[in-house]
């Protein structure tokens, strides 16, 4: 078979799925090489042959991107990214005998990650007393009051936590393997100690926090699923990151450190946890307002 722009496509796409890439990615590796191949034509009036393409053509469709379409730079850099991921699996394949020269991402101001106001998440609260269960309050409870990844709760055993009536920690596998106790605070306490004297009746012979229905524990998906749920009668379209992302926004705005946060939320590098620390569109409406003459 002869080969064409179209045929070397289809092989990338095809040995990037058969080494484990996602079917939703590859579609949208496809749809990123189409995007490309149709501002080519549209410019040059020719097929975009890969061994045709130069890195001046790379920079004038990433100013096309920005300058007249008006992409954003996430976008932008996304598109960019999926034609550099097809032309180096070109050049090693050897369909091409020179790699490219790639422009350089388009960089944009960091926001802070999405987070629950005050009003949220009473309402969030609110909700998962009336239609949540003693484990689904914990759960959030969990998140949302000491930060916990989905996939540190799950993994909690009993042996892991120490909850008294004034103290409470609880010891969680962070990423890299790395063990650290994080405080829980009273009403986190209170919603884990209603959820340790039901589970221990229905439970008896598992040992982790959050079981399953045999003797393993839930999955992330599980608490996905929980935590989407509950969202919904409190009309928040929810995520588990999000209470992890609320927690960190808390205690910043009440005048917690850096440096504790960092520890508390399991961040080796403080740059990760220094996003916390951007202001907000509200916030910086109301910085404007203030200082509007």
């Amino acid at each position: 078979m002869k080969n064409t722009s179209g045929n070397i496509l289809s092989d990338f796409l095809e040995d990037i799925y058969s080494g484990g890439t996602a079917r939703s990615t590859v579609e949208a590796y496809q749809k990123d090489v189409v995007y490309f191949s149709k501002w080519y034509i549209d410019t040059t009036g020719k097929e975009p042959h890969l061994w045709d393409i130069t890195s001046i053509d790379l920079r004038e469709y990433q100013e096309y991107m920005l300058s007249v379409q008006g992409l954003m730079p996430a976008t932008i850099n996304r598109r960019m990214a999926a034609m550099e991921k097809y032309i180096r699996w070109a050049h090693g394949k050897g369909y091409i005998s020179r790699l490219l020269a790639f422009p350089k991402i388009i960089k944009e101001q960091k926001t802070p990650p999405k987070a629950l106001g005050r009003v949220e998440q009473n309402r969030l609260l609110r909700e998962a007393e009336r239609h949540g269960k003693a484990r689904d309050i914990a759960l959030i409870r969990l998140m949302m009051s000491c930060g916990l990844r989905v996939g540190e709760v799950v993994s909690i055993r009993l042996s892991d936590l120490d909850i008294g009536e004034r103290h409470g920690t609880v010891a969680v596998l962070g990423k890299g393997k790395k063990y650290r106790k994080v405080p829980v605070p009273p009403e986190a306490r209170k919603a884990i100690k209603e959820w340790l004297a039901e589970r221990t009746q229905r439970y008896p012979d598992n040992d982790w926090l959050f079981p399953n229905r045999n003797v393993g524990n839930i999955t992330a998906r599980n608490v996905e699923q929980v935590i989407k749920n509950i969202g919904k009668f409190a009309g928040l379209d929810l995520h588990p990151h999000v209470l992890r992302h609320t927690a960190a926004t808390n205690m910043i705005r009440t005048g917690a450190d850096i440096v504790t946060v960092a520890q508390i939320l399991g961040h080796a590098n403080l740059n990760t946890t220094a996003i916390y620390t951007k202001p907000d569109s509200k916030t910086m409406l109301k910085a404007l307002e203030k200082g509007e003459v």
